[in-house]
């Protein structure tokens, strides 16, 4: 394709191939020929990356289930196979991890708040929340400011929309500053001894 006047798709290129007769003079001319072809191409090559087989052999159609290869735009119409829905403002690669993570089918569990929570974040993205902190109906979700967006509203909007149990009241925390540089993840996947961890955590306050 690098011998056309510009990169140009296969839709394009199969038509313009059908009317080289036409085309001796194209280069010549500054390829206006090229240029109307490819008007016409571009109309109709979402469609055939669509219902084509692809260049390694996957069959026409199986692009709109691959959640790898499934176009930006069709992602909203995959993700409804999972009762997912998404909200309106997060990024293409985020839709697509919601699909792979089943985060619908989590709906209500810490796992799901957590996860929804973790969209806005940056860095390490992380996230600590208390379950019945004040009352068997209310829970807290701390993140850190340094991770934290500018601005928590859409956030706890997606939180209260798709992810927190109906009925449930909670609380958004910002602490100050970054998050502590051990976590209990850590701790928990962490090969350290009884003696190491009297040592050095002796309180929850030595963690946090």
């Amino acid at each position: 394709m690098s011998s056309y006047g510009w990169p140009i798709k296969d839709v394009t290129e199969r038509i313009y191939l059908s009317v080289s007769p036409l085309a001796g003079p194209d280069a010549a001319l500054g390829w206006p020929l090229l240029a109307l072809v490819n008007a016409l191409g571009e109309m109709f090559q979402d469609g055939a990356d669509l219902v084509e087989d692809s260049i390694n052999g996957d069959p026409g159609w199986s692009i709109v289930l691959d959640i790898n290869r499934i176009p930006d735009a069709g992602l909203d119409w995959l993700g409804q196979f999972l009762g997912s829905q998404f909200y309106t403002g997060i990024t293409s690669d985020q839709k697509r991890q919601q699909i792979r993570d089943k985060v619908s089918w989590q709906r209500g569990t810490p796992a799901s708040i957590i996860a929804a929570v973790r969209l806005f974040l940056t860095g390490t993205a992380t996230v600590q929340l208390s379950e019945r902190d004040s009352s068997p109906y209310h829970f807290n979700v701390a993140i850190w400011a340094s991770e934290a967006p500018a601005s928590t509203v859409a956030l706890q909007a997606y939180v209260n929309q798709y992810a927190k149990p109906a009925g449930l009241q909670w609380t958004l925390t910002v602490n100050p500053g970054s998050p502590p540089s051990v976590t209990y993840a850590q701790i928990y996947n962490a090969t350290w001894t009884y003696n190491y961890m009297y040592t050095n955590f002796q309180t929850y306050a030595d963690i946090h």
